[in-house]
């Protein structure tokens, strides 16, 4: 167990120090081709089946923070291991009954995430590949924000009711879409992590709450009905 847990963290080591010796210029802002993964990044995905869950990087222990605050490089979506990275984040994401989940969480810093579409029918998982928003509504609203990389608790962030998100798909094409609701949310939360940006730096003022209180008190507010002040609008 320690030696597993000392080999993730030597590749994480390697992979962030791989990202910080990046030139500037792989960040590729202008929308040109990104970089396939590098053979760090590639050796910590495929050295497990597809069906097996990533390890979580973490901000409680010091280099998983340092890595978490590192900006994401852009990717490639037509490099050949995403097929494999994707389908290790979608049972890392499963296994912790999350609803979006980005590479830099499991120790890729490439800008590649997957966000479970609640605005969808059957509520399906997408990838996407160097996702952006390019528009953010000056309506916003707060509510409660967990993260699978954060285990101290859930806080109360302010984030935009509606965006316009920008990203490629699968043949490099890009895309734009208008994004409303919960599932914008999850957009800005995950676009923040290839930011490195975690939520605790963008919450409300006041104490995280423990996954477990957080939990209990939603269960509690399911067994009682939802009054009138409850379904106000959110402004």
């Amino acid at each position: 167990m320690k030696m597993k847990t000392l080999t993730t963290m030597s590749l994480l080591a390697i992979a962030a120090l791989s990202a910080a010796c990046t030139p500037k210029a792989s960040l590729r802002p202008d929308g040109r081709p990104g970089d396939h993964l590098t053979p760090t990044e590639r050796l910590l995905v495929s050295r497990a089946p597809a069906t097996q869950p990533l390890k979580l990087v973490t901000n409680d222990v010091p280099a998983g923070d340092v890595f978490l605050h590192t900006a994401s490089l852009s990717v490639d979506p037509r490099d050949p291991a995403l097929g494999h990275l994707q389908a290790r984040m979608q049972a890392t994401v499963d296994l912790e009954k999350g609803v979006g989940i980005a590479a830099p969480q499991v120790g890729v810093n490439r800008r590649f995430i997957l966000v479970k579409r609640l605005d969808k029918k059957d509520e399906p998982f997408h990838s996407y590949s160097n996702p952006s928003i390019t528009r953010s509504s000056e309506a916003t609203e707060v509510a409660w924000e967990g993260c699978l990389s954060i285990p101290a608790g859930f806080g109360q962030v302010r984030r935009a009711q509606s965006i316009t998100l920008r990203h490629q798909d699968q043949d490099g094409r890009w895309l734009t879409e208008e994004v409303k609701g919960f599932t914008a949310r999850i957009f800005q939360h995950e676009i923040d992590h290839l930011d490195g940006v975690l939520f605790i730096e963008r919450k409300e003022p006041g104490e995280l709450i423990p996954k477990d209180e957080y939990r209990r008190r939603k269960e509690e507010q399911k067994q009682r009905p939802t009054s009138e002040s409850e379904k106000a609008p959110k402004t």
